[in-house]
């Protein structure tokens, strides 16, 4: 066999083996249909959680709402964070919002703003939320309307995905495979 042929099937096996252990990236949708209580500490659904971050007077709590999560921007509600349980990283694509004034920041700090009163819509993240251990939700804009002063916002159908990670085993399949070809060629010209 010569070298060329010898490459080309080398190169096949490569592409195949690459291409047969490729993950796919996992789309994900948290719904908050199971979220209930009222003034919860924390809520997971589909390996993902979200816990408030607010130490103030009250502390922090979460406010479920008709298979929906709700945030003010009194004490004891902002900022809410969004988290994988794993604390693997993960894509942050977009979601439903009803409400006011919110900023949303992840760790890499990609910021996006949603200003003023919004009717219910869905919101599309820039890639720049891509590959994030987490996003905070802030609300920090009173209203001026309501008598205890807080604006209200929610969110619902929280899109993620999780990135898609190269398996080991198939790397050290490919390289056991190419030490096995090599040996195989030594052994054929002695």
């Amino acid at each position: 066999m010569n070298i060329f042929k010898w490459m080309r099937k080398l190169l096949a096996a490569a592409v195949f083996m690459l291409g047969a252990g490729a993950a796919s990236a996992a789309i994900v949708v948290i719904d908050f249909d199971e979220i209930d209580g009222i003034y919860i500490d924390s809520y997971s659904e589909s390996g993902y959680s979200f816990v408030s971050l607010e130490t103030g007077p009250g502390g922090g709590h979460l406010h479920p709402g008709g298979g929906n999560l709700w945030l003010h921007s009194q004490y004891g509600s902002s900022p809410y964070q969004i988290k994988r349980e794993d604390g693997m990283n993960f894509d942050l694509l977009g979601f439903e919002y009803l409400g006011g004034t919110s900023t949303f920041i992840a760790d890499n700090g990609a910021t996006y703003n949603i200003v003023g009163e919004v009717p219910l819509t869905f919101v599309e993240l820039p890639a720049s939320f891509q590959n994030v251990n987490y996003v905070n939700w802030y609300m920090t804009t009173p209203d001026p309307d309501d008598i205890y002063g807080e604006d209200w916002a929610r969110i619902d159908n929280v899109v993620t995905r999780v990135p898609p990670v190269p398996e080991p085993a198939h790397a050290g399949m490919l390289g056991l495979g190419l030490a096995a070809l090599a040996a195989a060629r030594r052994l054929r010209r002695k």
